[in-house]
C-alpha cells in the first residue's frame, strides 16, 4: 500500500475533480447546463436550404432556413474556409419548454469589403429535439481565416459559446482533406 501525505491526497482529489472544468476552460467552450442539453458541434457539408428569413443584424440581411436533419460531417472546431461549408452547434433546451427570444451571435475577423466583425439574428432553441444553429460560407467575402465564435443568449443569460478556428484550405490536416470536396481547394 502506498501512503501519501494528506496534502498530496487533497491535491490529487482536487485536480481530478476539476480536470474537466480546466479542459473546457482551455477550449473556451461554455454551455449553461441549467438551460442547455445535448450540445454537439462540428462541420456540415450539405444543408437543404428551403428559404430565408430577415436578419437585419447580419452582413447580408438574412439567414438561411434549413430543413431536414443536420448531421455533422466532422466533429471539431477546425474549419477550412471553403464555399458552402457550414459549421456550428446542435442544442436542445432543458425540460419541455422551448427557449424563445434567443439571440445567436457570431464574432469573427473583418469580412472582406464590409469589415463586419459581429453578426446576430433571433430565434429559439427547441426542447424536444436537437436543433442546429449554423454559419455557412455563402459568399467569398465571408471566407476569412482566424477565430470565429458562435454564442447564444436569452436576454443577458449566456446559453453557450464556442470558438471555431477558420483556416485556409491548404492548411487543413489530412483528416479534413476528403471532407466536402476539400481536395478541390487544396491543390
Amino acid at each position: 500500500m502506498i501512503k501519501l501525505p494528506a496534502k498530496a491526497v487533497l491535491w490529487l482529489i482536487t485536480a481530478l475533480a476539476f480536470a474537466g472544468t480546466f479542459a473546457a476552460a482551455q477550449d473556451n467552450i461554455y454551455t449553461n447546463s441549467d438551460l442547455i442539453d445535448g450540445f454537439e458541434y462540428g462541420l456540415v457539408c450539405d444543408t437543404n436550404v428551403v428559404g430565408s428569413a430577415a436578419a437585419p443584424d447580419t452582413d447580408i440581411g438574412e439567414i438561411n432556413i434549413i430543413s431536414g436533419t443536420i448531421e455533422f460531417s466532422s466533429r471539431g472546431t477546425l474549419v477550412p474556409a471553403i464555399p458552402g461549408l457550414s459549421f456550428g452547434v446542435k442544442t436542445r433546451a432543458v425540460g419541455d419548454t422551448n427557449l424563445d427570444g434567443v439571440t445567436f451571435r457570431v464574432t469573427h475577423p473583418p469580412l472582406i469589403g464590409s469589415g463586419t466583425t459581429k453578426q446576430s439574428w433571433q430565434g429559439f432553441i427547441e426542447a424536444n429535439r436537437l436543433s442546429a444553429q449554423l454559419y455557412s460560407f455563402d459568399l467569398p467575402s465571408e471566407m476569412v481565416t482566424g477565430r470565429w465564435t458562435l454564442a447564444a443568449y436569452q436576454g443577458d443569460i449566456l446559453l453557450y459559446r464556442i470558438p471555431f478556428d477558420v483556416i485556409a484550405p491548404k492548411d487543413a490536416p489530412t483528416y479534413l482533406k476528403e471532407l466536402c470536396n476539400l481536395g478541390a481547394y487544396t491543390s
